[in-house]
């Protein structure tokens, strides 16, 4: 029996760019048609079955009956007010049932214990989530913390965070901002977007290409997009190129003249089939890009992979400003077999029971950004369990491994040195035609847990569970 997994769409992914968590930037209002993220879909072959109750199963210090109190106390910040709002309120059911999960679990009544979360709201700001996480350690004695879910927040208390030495389980995905990227005390539970960059040149370089191109813009999430992925060639000698375009956002600019450039830079390196050109770009410049190398002989000659795919390659049309009308870049991309990464997580019992719950409760689909918060949660308790007590330094030294052990709503999870998430189920969706028009499909599936790639063959659907945009 096929495993079930789901997908979250392109209004998803851009409600986590919106948030911050994906060009390391302060959460700013975006439009779905111009604006990347990861598009969270996040998984393949067989993973660990994960029951209907997480249980924390992570033993104990022997000292730490003794030394924790009856009644844990562990802080949240979460944007339950401010521009946010409204999102950040649909996190609270998940927040109330991971508290009921951890405090019925066999180890926390065994132990005696009782976690309580202490909640405060970001206010959506920077200076809110500072506020908040002085609140908690100054007023409420905490010294663990969980949530912050956009790099915004993130960025406004990580350095208070960090000096008072505060163990952090963030729901963020956050990898692209440099100030974020560093060993501490924090770590965050949403698969980033330079591990997706990453594992997309891995499937290039186990399809057998060579050498790789990449057309890129100069913001911060591109350029860490690109030099991630001429990183992986390169650590394997391989020859890379690069070659940016200035973002002219809200506008889509014409890239003819770089588009030149790249197709100079794939002709130096050998138009051959080990070459791959890799797009990390938004939507609309995208469709501009692909609409010159339909025209260019030399960069028709190659394969084409994206960080992202949206809604205007199904049909060659972007409704701009300019708008744009671009069928031969849509065909390109299905002759070129352009595909494009996302997350794709694991659709199991407990993650049912948390949706159904959570949707009766709001009255609607929840987004599913707040099962990484679940995750998170789970973790923090399970650190705190593990280190026998509730000292930041000592919680977060065994943050690592308490993920490790703990069976994820979202799947495994395993941390890079600078807590980010350095796993994540992953899919590769290109387009197929149907019906006389085109749909995203799967082609390919990365397992984190084996470190393996399944091609598909056919391709499969697309799944939009638990996606309410899609």
């Amino acid at each position: 029996m096929k495993r079930q997994t789901l997908v979250m769409g392109a209004m998803a992914a851009v409600i986590l760019a919106a948030m911050g968590c994906n060009g390391g930037t302060t959460p700013t209002a975006v439009t779905p048609t111009s604006t990347p993220a990861s598009v969270l879909a996040e998984s393949p072959t067989p993973a660990p079955t994960i029951a209907a109750t997480a249980t924390l199963t992570l033993p104990p210090s022997p000292t730490a009956a003794a030394t924790l109190p009856p009644e844990v106390r562990i802080g949240v910040v979460y944007p339950l007010s401010g521009r946010l709002e409204q999102w950040g309120q649909e996190g609270s059911p998940f927040i109330d049932m991971a508290q009921a999960d951890i405090n019925s679990s066999p180890e926390a009544v065994a132990a005696g214990l009782h976690f309580s979360f202490v909640v405060r709201s970001s206010e959506t700001t920077e200076e809110g989530a500072l506020a908040a996480a002085r609140d908690l350690v100054e007023n409420e004695g905490v010294q663990v913390i969980v949530g912050l879910p956009t790099s915004g927040e993130l960025t406004g208390a990580i350095g208070y965070l960090t000096e008072h030495h505060v163990a952090v389980v963030s729901s963020a995905s956050t990898s692209p901002q440099p100030g974020l990227r560093q060993p501490d005390t924090v770590f965050r539970t949403a698969p980033p977007e330079l591990y997706l960059a990453r594992t997309l040149a891995e499937l290039a370089l186990n399809q057998g290409y060579r050498k790789a191109a990449v057309i890129y813009r100069t913001d911060g999430w591109g350029e860490y997009y690109a030099a991630e992925i001429a990183a992986k060639f390169q650590s394997q000698g391989y020859p890379t190129a690069q070659v940016s375009i200035v973002p002219t956002h809200p506008h889509v600019g014409d890239y003819a003249a770089e588009v030149a450039q790249l197709s100079a830079r794939v002709a130096e390196l050998g138009a051959d089939d080990q070459m791959v050109v890799f797009m990390a770009v938004w939507e609309g410049e995208d469709l501009n890009i692909l609409h010159h190398a339909a025209q260019d002989p030399t960069l028709s000659r190659v394969r084409w992979l994206a960080a992202l795919l949206g809604p205007s390659v199904l049909t060659g049309t972007f409704p701009g400003p300019p708008a744009q009308d671009l069928p031969d870049a849509r065909d390109f991309a299905l002759a070129h077999n352009l595909w494009s990464v996302e997350s794709h997580p694991p659709v199991n019992e407990l993650l049912q029971r948390l949706w159904t719950q959570a949707k009766s409760e709001l009255g609607e689909e929840p987004r599913f950004e707040h099962v990484y918060m679940y995750d998170a949660l789970q973790i923090a308790a399970r650190a705190v369990r593990a280190a026998g007590s509730t000292d930041g330094d000592a919680v977060a030294a065994v943050i690592p491994a308490a993920a490790q052990g703990y069976d994820a709503v979202t799947g495994v999870i395993r941390f890079d040195d600078n807590g980010d998430r350095a796993s994540g189920d992953l899919a590769f969706h290109g387009l197929f035609p149907i019906d006389g028009g085109f749909e995203y499909r799967h082609f390919a599936y990365y397992d984190s847990a084996t470190e393996s790639f399944q091609l598909l063959a056919p391709p499969a659907p697309r799944p939009v569970e638990f996606c309410p945009e899609c």
